[in-house]
């Protein structure tokens, strides 16, 4: 567990995939971890593909991972869990980690259409090919 904690706290960009009625949709967004990183939380616009298809099904999956083009150095997470609108108080965690918005008054236009999302994590996956091809370590959550 604490090898999957440290890879997402040292990370901040997943890549998520959501579905309605068997289409896929999957989108690049940055994240916080919080609830001891158990949860993570994004922005994106309500109206987004991967977000409207919460209104249908709210389980969803994603991936973090680096970029590299040694197949013996891949690390990364797959995560299964669910979405939902994330409480107020976690606003002040995501601004304090992205503090270049407030810097922005582009990012900040931005920000009024934006709503805070938090992914419940359920499972993981770490891929650790360092270890060996192939080498995993799965976590159900409760």
């Amino acid at each position: 567990m604490e090898n999957i904690k440290k890879f997402i706290q040292n990370h901040n960009t997943l890549t998520l995939a959501t579905e309605r009625n068997h289409e896929v949709f999957a989108a690049a967004l940055f994240y916080v971890p919080v609830d001891d990183c158990k949860a993570l939380i994004f922005v994106s616009n309500p109206k987004s593909d991967h977000i409207k298809n919460l209104e249908y099904n709210a389980n969803c999956a994603a991936t973090i991972q680096k970029n590299n083009l040694d197949w013996e150095k891949i690390k990364g997470i797959q995560i299964k869990g669910n979405i939902e609108i994330a409480k107020d108080n976690y606003w002040e965690e995501y601004l304090n980690e992205f503090d270049y918005i407030s810097k922005s008054n582009t990012l900040k236009e931005a920000m009024k259409k934006v709503k805070l999302y938090k992914l419940k994590i359920e499972w993981t996956r770490f891929i650790d090919n360092t270890k060996g091809f192939g080498n995993k370590n799965e976590i159900k959550y409760s």
